[in-house]
């Protein structure tokens, strides 16, 4: 197995994704170098939201571009007991032997990158082609609207996943 550092890790992580391609995420490293790109090109039409989408985006991909090199230096510690020292634990091969660290699989659902798509291109076209209404809409607030009912969402989302009732 091939080791990767962890400070490279965190100073490749800097630019959003690339510490993701650093340890082999690629396609991961891509998509959030995308989201980051979305959130700075969207800034000047709602300067209320991105900036603070934009700054969650660029916190959870550096933490989880750490959390990932950690996982990937267990596995590779763990492999290399089990190829060089067998007598720790017996043979490699026995069937007593517990299997590397499992790296927790998040993967985010086809459907919610789908909804965000769609949400993302129905604002472009807002933005786009009707701007009295995006000023309108910008008056109002509607990002910070629509922010407060994703975090409420949100959370009732996970309390309810989360009830020990």
């Amino acid at each position: 197995m091939i080791k990767k550092r962890r400070w490279l890790t965190f100073f490749l992580a800097i630019i959003p994704g690339l510490g993701h391609m650093y340890l082999g995420f690629k396609k991961m490293g891509l998509e959030y170098m995308l989201g980051a790109s979305l959130c700075i090109i969207l800034i000047p039409s709602m300067p209320a939201v991105f900036p603070f989408v934009l700054a969650a985006l660029w916190f959870y991909q550096l933490f989880d571009a750490l959390q990932k090199a950690a996982w990937m230096k267990l596995s590779a510690e763990e492999h290399e007991r089990m190829m060089f020292h067998p007598d720790s634990f017996g043979a490699p091969w026995s069937m007593g032997i517990p299997s590397a660290p499992a790296y927790p699989n998040e993967e985010v659902s086809p459907v919610w990158v789908g909804f965000g798509c769609v949400g993302a291109g129905i604002l472009l076209l807002i933005v786009t082609t009707f701007p009295g209404l995006w000023e309108l809409l910008t008056e109002m607030n509607i990002g910070s609207i629509l922010l407060a009912l994703a975090l409420i969402g949100y959370g009732l989302r996970m309390l309810k996943k989360n009830s020990k009732v």
